[in-house]
C-alpha cells in the first residue's frame, strides 16, 4: 500500500508538471517580425517574446524590454527572465528584441549603436536616427500590437551598452529602466561619459532607474565604467536610481547572464508574484 502510494503521488506529480509545461507552451511564443523604418530607409527585424501568461483578449498589460542585438542577446535574456518571472521576483514581462543583422548577413552595429564617427569604423555614428527609430517607429508600432503597459527596459551590452546609456542622456524617460552590460564607455576618447558630466545636472525630470554591470579589475577601469560611476555620484539627478557592479571571474559574454538577473531585481526590488 506504501508503494502504491507513492506511485500515485508521482504520477500524479508527473501529469502535474506535462499540463504546465504544455500551457506554458501554449501561451508563450515568440513572433518575428519587420518593419520598415522611414528614418533608416530599410526593413528591420525584431522578435517579440510573449509570457505563458498572455492572452490576447485580456485587460492585462505587460511590461516591454528592449533587447538591442536581439538576434543573439535575447537568447540569455529570455530564459533568464522566464525562470526569475516564474519564480515570482519579477513581472512577467514582453521581451522585444530588435536584431542588427540583415537577412543578407550584414551587421551595422557601429553605424546604430555609436553615437560619434571614428575613421577606424567607417560606418559608425548614427545613434541618434536609432533613436528616432526606436521612439517614432518602433515602440510605436509594439505599443498598437500587444497589450504593453508605459513602463520600458533598454538592455544593451558592449556597444549596445554604450547606446543604453547614451539614449538616456539624449531621449530621458523614453525608458524606465536601463540596464547595460559591459558597455563600451572607452568609445571615441571615452564621449559619452563626456556627455554624461555635461547633461546629467540638467535631467532635472529624469525618473528613472539605470544598472551597469562591468568587469573587476582592470576592465572595469578600462571600459570606462569606474569613470562614469564618478560621473553619477557627483551628477545624478535625485529620481535616477543607479547601480554599479564589478563581477568577478566573469568574461566580456559571460558577464550577459549575471548582468540580465541581477538588473531586473534592481528595477523590481520589491515585487512578489
Amino acid at each position: 500500500m506504501h508503494n502504491y502510494k507513492r506511485l500515485l503521488c508521482f504520477i500524479t506529480v508527473t501529469l502535474l508538471s506535462v499540463s504546465y509545461m504544455a500551457t506554458a507552451q501554449q501561451n508563450k511564443y515568440e513572433v518575428k517580425d519587420s518593419i520598415f523604418s522611414k528614418t533608416l530607409n530599410e526593413h528591420r527585424n525584431y522578435r517579440v517574446i510573449l509570457p505563458a501568461d498572455y492572452y490576447p483578449t485580456s485587460d492585462k498589460k505587460h511590461d516591454v524590454i528592449y533587447v538591442l542585438d536581439g538576434e543573439t542577446v535575447v537568447n540569455v535574456v529570455s530564459p533568464t527572465h522566464k525562470i526569475a518571472s516564474d519564480w515570482g521576483v519579477i513581472p512577467r514581462c514582453i521581451i522585444v528584441g530588435i536584431d542588427n543583422k540583415f537577412n543578407d548577413g550584414i551587421v551595422m552595429r557601429d553605424r546604430d549603436l555609436l553615437p560619434t564617427h571614428d575613421k577606424r569604423a567607417p560606418l559608425s555614428g548614427k545613434a541618434d536616427n536609432y533613436i528616432k527609430f526606436i521612439k517614432e517607429e518602433l515602440m510605436p508600432h509594439i505599443n498598437k500590437t500587444y497589450a504593453t503597459s508605459d513602463r520600458n527596459i533598454l538592455f544593451g551590452h558592449s556597444h549596445g551598452g554604450t547606446f543604453t546609456i547614451y539614449s538616456m542622456l539624449k531621449a530621458p524617460n523614453l525608458f524606465s529602466a536601463y540596464i547595460a552590460a559591459d558597455p563600451s564607455l572607452w568609445w571615441d576618447e571615452r564621449y559619452v561619459i563626456k556627455q554624461a558630466k555635461e547633461t546629467l545636472p540638467n535631467l532635472l525630470n529624469l525618473d528613472a532607474k539605470l544598472f551597469i554591470s562591468g568587469r573587476e579589475g582592470m576592465p572595469y577601469r578600462g571600459m570606462g565604467i569606474e569613470a562614469i560611476e564618478h560621473v553619477l555620484k557627483e551628477s545624478s539627478p535625485n529620481n535616477l536610481y543607479w547601480k554599479g557592479i564589478a563581477y568577478k571571474n566573469e568574461t566580456h559574454i559571460t558577464i550577459l547572464l549575471k548582468t540580465i538577473y541581477d538588473g531586473l531585481k534592481f528595477i523590481y526590488p520589491n515585487y512578489k508574484k
